[in-house]
């Protein structure tokens, strides 16, 4: 009896997550430029986002493509 292989499926949900994120990052760049009051805050948010999603996205990355 064959297994069932769930790595093809967390791949291409990891593809999708990175692009859902892209597009994501790109809006809250956007926004931030665009309606930030404080120059400051805008870096802190940047620090912030980035501190705390791409450690998680590599995470998923190699939980997708391990083994």
């Amino acid at each position: 009896m064959d297994s069932f292989d769930i790595a093809p499926f967390l791949q291409i949900g990891f593809y999708l997550f990175a692009i859902m994120y892209a597009i994501f990052t790109a809006v809250l760049f956007y926004h931030w430029q665009s309606f930030s009051m404080s120059r400051s805050i805008t870096l802190q948010t940047y620090i912030a986002f980035g501190v705390t999603s791409i450690p998680l996205l590599l995470i998923m990355g190699t939980i997708a493509f391990a083994g």
